[in-house]
Parts: C-alpha cells; sequence; structure tokens
C-alpha cells in the first residue's frame, strides 16, 4: 500500500526534484576576457520552506524525553541563531527561510501502531506518522524515532526529496540535521580525489573534501561554490565564466556582502563535465567560521554541480589545511587543454588571483561543444514505414549505487550518542543508491571511532558519529 504524503493545494517553493543545475552567466573579470555560454540564469528568488518535525512512538517504546526532543527542534530547526534555518539563511543570501509548517513546527509524539520490530522501516514509519499530520502544510518534513533503533543510521534523508529521519539523541546535532536536509535538496557526500599529473579526471577518492557539512566539513564550514551554483545562490556578478586566458580575483566565497566574483566555471573539453573553482577563507561571523584557507578545485560530472568533487594533486590529509592549490603551483587538464593556477593568494587582502589558461601556450580559446556537420552525400529516399504495433517502451534505467568503503564520519560531527543510543561497525561499507525515479537515500550512522580512524582535521574524544551511506526503501509518490 502507497503511503499518504501531506501535499499542499499551494505548489512547494522547493522542488526537490527539478533542483537542477545552474546555468552559470557571464561576468566581466581582470583581463576582461571573453565568455563562453553556459546560458545566463538569475538566481533564485527568495522562498519560504515550511518545515515540520514530527515526534513518534512506538507502541511499546515511547520517546526517552519528548520534551527534551521538542525544545531541542524548536532551537535546532527554527532557532534565530545557530540552527538550521540560520545556516540555510545565511548560506543562500537568504534566498531560502526555513520556517515552522505551523505554530513551533514541531509535532507530537504521536503513538503509531507500530511496535518496534518496524524501527527501521523508514517506509511504514513516514506513512504512519504523515497520517498523525494530516492538516499541516509542509515542504519538508523531519520524522523522529527512539535512538535504540536503527543503530545502523544516525539521521536519513531522501535525495532529493521532502522527508528526512532522525534520531531522538541527533536532535541535538545540528550538523546532522543541517546535513539531512542538504540530502534533501540534491547534495550528494562531497568526495576529495587526488588527480594524476595532467588530467582532471584520471583521479582516485581518497576521504571526504572537508569544505561542506556534505563531506565531513561540519556545521562551521559554509557549503562549497557547486552546492551554491546548484541552487542558484550566487548571483550572475558572482560567477566568472572566462573563454580566454585570463587572471580571475576571486573573493572568499562567504565573505560578507554581495560584491565580488566567488566562482569560476568552466567547461571541461566537450564531454559535458565542468570545472568549478573557490576561494575560501575563515573568518568569523560567515558561513566559514573554521574552513582552511586556499583554493579548491572541483570536478562537476555532466553539469551536476550537486555531486561534484574536489579535486587536486594533493592527498586529503594535505588539502584538510590547505586548498587544492598551493601558490604558483599548476594543476592541467592535458586533454583538455586547461590550467588553473594561484597567482597570488592574499592572507592579509583577503583574496586570490587565480590564473586561467587555455591551450599549451595559453591563448586559445575555451573548447566549445561541436555539432556534428551533416554529409555531402545525396540523401536516400527513406525506407517505408514498417506495419508493426507500436513499438514498446525502453525498459527502465537500472538502479545505479555508488559504494564508499570503511568512510569516517561523512558531516564531521563531534556529536557522541549516550550509553544505549546503539552503535555501528565504525568500517562499515557505505553507499549512496539512485533508483530509477531519480530518488535516492543518503544514511547518517552513528558509531564509535578513534582518532587514527578519523584521520587528521576531525576531532575525536574517543567517540563521533559515524555516517554511512545505505539503500534504503524510498517513499512511494502519489
Amino acid at each position: 500500500m502507497k503511503p499518504s504524503r501531506v501535499r499542499t493545494a499551494r505548489p512547494s517553493a522547493f522542488k526537490p526534484r527539478g533542483a537542477g543545475l545552474l546555468a552559470i552567466a557571464m561576468v566581466t573579470a581582470l583581463g576582461s576576457p571573453m565568455f563562453v555560454g553556459h546560458a545566463v540564469a538569475e538566481p533564485n528568488p527568495q522562498a519560504v520552506d515550511r518545515h515540520a518535525v514530527v515526534l513518534v512512538n512506538f507502541r511499546n517504546r515511547a520517546l526517552v524525553d519528548p520534551q527534551q526532543a521538542h525544545d531541542r527542534a524548536v532551537q535546532n530547526f527554527f532557532g534565530s541563531t545557530d540552527s538550521l534555518a540560520s545556516y540555510y539563511a545565511k548560506n543562500s543570501g537568504n534566498r531560502m527561510s526555513v520556517v515552522p509548517a505551523k505554530g513551533d513546527g514541531v509535532f507530537g509524539p504521536f503513538t503509531l501502531d507500530l511496535d518496534d520490530a518496524a524501527a527501521c522501516n523508514n517506509h511504514d514509519i513516514a506513512e504512519a506518522a504523515l497520517k498523525k499530520v494530516a492538516d499541516v502544510e509542509y515542504d519538508h518534513v523531519s520524522i523522529v524515532i527512539h535512538t535504540d533503533y536503527c543503530k545502523n543510521w544516525w539521521g536519513l534523508g531522501e535525495q532529493p526529496g521532502s522527508t528526512t529521519w532522525f534520531h531522538e539523541q541527533a536532535l541535538a546535532d545540528k550538523t546532522a540535521i543541517i546535513h539531512e536536509l542538504g540530502h534533501n535538496l540534491g547534495f550528494h557526500h562531497q568526495d576529495h580525489e587526488v588527480c594524476t599529473t595532467g588530467s582532471f579526471t584520471g583521479c582516485t577518492r581518497d576521504n571526504y573534501s572537508h569544505r561542506t557539512p556534505m563531506g565531513a566539513g561540519g556545521d562551521h564550514k559554509g557549503l562549497t561554490a557547486p552546492e551554491l551554483i546548484s541552487r542558484k545562490w550566487l548571483t550572475t556578478q558572482q560567477t566568472a565564466t572566462p573563454s580566454t586566458t585570463t587572471t580571475v580575483h576571486l573573493t572568499p566565497l562567504h565573505a560578507a556582502g554581495g560584491s565580488g566574483v566567488r566562482a569560476i566555471d568552466l567547461p571541461l573539453g566537450t564531454g559535458g563535465d565542468r570545472i568549478v573553482v573557490e576561494y575560501r577563507a575563515p573568518k568569523s561571523g560567515t558561513s566559514d567560521i573554521d574552513v582552511p584557507r586556499g583554493v579548491n578545485v572541483f570536478r562537476v560530472p555532466q553539469g551536476n554541480y550537486g555531486n561534484a568533487v574536489m579535486i587536486s594533486n594533493s592527498k586529503a590529509s594535505d588539502a584538510v589545511t590547505k586548498g587544492s592549490l598551493a601558490l604558483d603551483t599548476a594543476f592541467s587538464d592535458t586533454g583538455a587543454q586547461l590550467t588553473i593556477s594561484v597567482a597570488r593568494d592574499g592572507v592579509a587582502a583577503e583574496s586570490a588571483d587565480v590564473r586561467v589558461q587555455f591551450g599549451a601556450s595559453g591563448g586559445a580559446a575555451a573548447p566549445k561543444p561541436t555539432a556534428s556537420k551533416p554529409t555531402t552525400t545525396a540523401p536516400t529516399k527513406p525506407a517505408p514505414r514498417p506495419t508493426t504495433t507500436a513499438p514498446t517502451k525502453p525498459a527502465p534505467r537500472p538502479v545505479q549505487t555508488v559504494d564508499h568503503a570503511d568512510t569516517p564520519a561523512v558531516i564531521g560531527s563531534t556529536h557522541t550518542p549516550s550509553s544505549g543510543a546503539g552503535s555501528v561497525d565504525s568500517h562499515g561499507s557505505a553507499s549512496e543508491s539512485t533508483h530509477a525515479d531519480g530518488t535516492a537515500l543518503a544514511e547518517t550512522g552513528a558509531g564509535v571511532t578513534v582518532p587514527a580512524v578519523l584521520g587528521a582535521g576531525l576531532l575525536a574524544c574517543g567517540a563521533a558519529a559515524v555516517l554511512l551511506l545505505r539503500r534504503r526503501r524510498p517513499l512511494q509518490r502519489r
């Protein structure tokens, strides 16, 4: 039986399935270069995201402290500071406002007609929970269950979609809350890859990017430039797309105010991939409180900005404390004839000059996709149409799963579940499942780790959150 899904007559301001790719605008940078055509598009206008948090009990097991769960949800989802709402308001330039769907936004606890044996069937839990709030109009909904169950995840989110699930204790973990809504918005887990010399595609994954909550960065780092671009949260004046060799002056991505170029967006050859370059600098009062200073380079597969990968010639352990590129170090793809280098990294000036070079000599223009030329032979007469029945529909595309084995904490949270919260193997296999309808469920685990497992850059006090991705049965939509 398909679950009931609360929907409003008014279309949602947020459409996770259609939250696609930003067509990058043309902006003049230093040297006044020509710009290549990714189509111009203005950023998303301000929109209100009505969020509901639903607390649920099972027939034989209630939440440990429903009042505490309620209070934590009110503050960490909707608080004016240090919350889900404040994080996405700041990262979106106030284009996304997370507000309570009704009242204070938190509903329940409701006792579901399920016992704890069903606790890990997120499909059944959502179906039962949403019936309890059938009169609530929302854009996103978070369902909270007892922490003793579903021990192989800490939080779970549709990717993209409208539903997230959390353990009771995870309501105290703002990083997990931010991370799971990121999955709803279409953000994948962001990896870091080490590339062979002369290639932006001959790369091997070695860790997470540590630059975003979606890549083990924690909640004191803002979203990366590709993530902002995917949501159209950069203005046309903040994104440069040079088509000839030039130097671009980059302002820190999350610097206060709206002036300055914040990202470079380039085609990588003619295959559809793109390269995005950003400059990050730590600054109190911004989204980037503790981000490593430096220039970062991302490969965007087939224009899917939400699935961008940070790339460099250095291991992630080095990239934790610096960007993809060191000063005066060239990073090239010889096949695409594209070279990125840092001409100046101004620590005091809070800016960086990035050299973009096309062609071996630096004078060639950016490659443009070429259309095949028509043949010159005389056209043949069309073959007669067959007298058969209508063609059958093509077979559905197979489910594609990307596995990441032995991963550390995906969001970089240092939250420690208390005794009895359950644990998972810190070396569990992690995977991200993309279903035939484009929806995936991203799973966040909780478990015990040690500093040797977490590696450089992650805090550990004997226990930390370990996040895993595994396939889950998706909610069916009406």
